[in-house]
């Protein structure tokens, strides 16, 4: 069934969605039961009445905005193609410069986003750390693993990805051999 502006999504673009709906979940969970603890202690009436809203409210948001990047990258298909070029490390000769110039030219710009992922991720571990004896240690352990999971999936996706697509830029279009 085709999403308005995106595209018919298969199995593996569910699953994307899925599991930033699961991300936007989780940190609406940390972000609202960290913001609620620090007026009242974390219950389990507080993890349910709070926090089961947070995590409605955070996955929804995950998905809306894969969504919105699938539409500003041309649509799911486009966004699957492009992520092939730059795994394949090669453009298809019969691809115009026009058209897959700025698509890969976005790609290798992420680098610095992913960047500046991880230093926030180490200034928030460290904040948290630093505000441990005023949440409870579950609520420091969530935010510390949210912290690094940020930070690793800079460090191990978004930054080698945009590496390949600034790689692939300076070696353009491939001929054959």
């Amino acid at each position: 069934m085709p999403v308005n502006g995106v595209g018919v999504i298969d199995e593996a673009g569910r699953f994307r969605l899925l599991g930033n709906g699961a991300a936007g979940a989780a940190f609406g969970v940390v972000l609202v039961v960290l913001v609620a603890s620090s007026w009242t202690g974390a219950t389990t009436t507080v993890l349910v009445g709070i926090g089961v809203p947070g995590a409605a409210a955070g996955a929804a948001i995950g998905v809306v905005l894969q969504l919105r990047s699938w539409r500003a990258e041309g649509g799911y298909r486009q966004s699957v193609v492009v992520r092939d070029w730059i795994a394949d490390g090669r453009v298809p000769e019969d691809v115009p410069a026009v058209q897959w110039i700025p698509l890969v030219q976005a790609q290798a710009e992420r680098e610095a986003a992913g960047w500046g992922k991880i230093v926030l991720s180490v200034l928030w571990t460290g904040m948290t750390w630093s505000m441990r004896d005023q949440h409870p240690p579950l609520i420091t352990t969530m935010l510390i693993m949210l912290w690094a999971g940020l930070g690793l999936w800079s460090g191990f996706w978004v930054i080698p990805r945009a590496r390949e697509a600034k790689a692939l830029m300076r070696r353009g279009v491939a001929t054959p051999s």
